[in-house]
C-alpha cells in the first residue's frame, strides 16, 4: 500500500482491535486495550455488566491466509503466545483470530450506507493445555466458536461454563 506507515501485520492487528471494539460496543460491553508493549499476550479486555460483571482478556490475531477445514479454522501460534494462553490466570484469556480476505482491498468496505469488516472472528480457550518447549503449534478452532451475528454473549457463556 503506497504511503503506508504500518506494516501489513500492524494493519491487521489494528483491524482486529476495531472488530472486537465494534462488537463490544454493539453488545453494550466495554473494551480496553491491553498494555503496550504486549508482554503477557493480553491485547484487550472485554467487560460486561450485571448480572455477573464478567471480564475476559483476549489475545488478538488476524490472518488473510486462513486455513479452513471441516473441523474448523487451523491457525499457527508461536510458542510464547501458546504458552501464555495455556497458563492458569485469574481472568480467562482467550485467543480471538480475525479471518480476513486474502485481498487487502476487501478487508473493509466503507460507503455512506455501511462499514463492513469482511469475514469473521474465531475464538478459543487453551487454558489447561500443556505448554510447549520450542517452535510453534497449529491449533484448530471449531466452527462452533465463530463469532457470529449474536455477538460476544455466547463467548462469555461458553468461557464461564468451561471455568465452572
Amino acid at each position: 500500500m503506497t504511503g503506508a506507515l504500518l506494516t501489513d501485520n500492524q494493519r491487521k492487528a489494528e483491524i482486529s482491535h476495531a472488530y472486537l471494539a465494534a462488537l463490544a460496543a454493539r453488545d453494550g460491553y466495554s473494551m480496553q486495550r491491553g498494555p503496550d508493549p504486549d508482554v503477557d499476550s493480553i491485547d484487550a479486555t472485554i467487560r460486561r455488566g450485571a448480572p455477573d460483571w464478567g471480564l475476559i482478556d483476549t489475545q488478538l490475531k488476524a490472518t488473510a491466509n486462513a486455513r479452513r477445514r471441516e473441523d474448523g479454522l487451523h491457525f499457527r501460534l508461536k510458542r510464547k503466545n501458546y504458552n501464555d494462553l495455556v497458563r492458569s490466570r485469574a481472568a480467562p484469556l482467550v485467543l480471538v483470530v480475525l479471518e480476513l480476505p486474502p485481498n487487502e482491498l476487501e478487508w473493509l468496505d466503507c460507503t455512506p450506507d455501511r462499514l463492513i469488516i469482511r469475514k469473521c472472528g474465531w475464538w478459543c480457550s487453551l487454558s489447561g493445555q500443556e505448554p510447549m518447549d520450542a517452535g510453534s503449534r497449529t491449533i484448530v478452532i471449531p466452527s462452533s466458536q465463530r463469532i457470529s451475528g449474536s455477538g460476544l454473549a455466547p463467548l462469555f457463556a461458553q468461557v464461564r461454563e468451561a471455568s465452572a
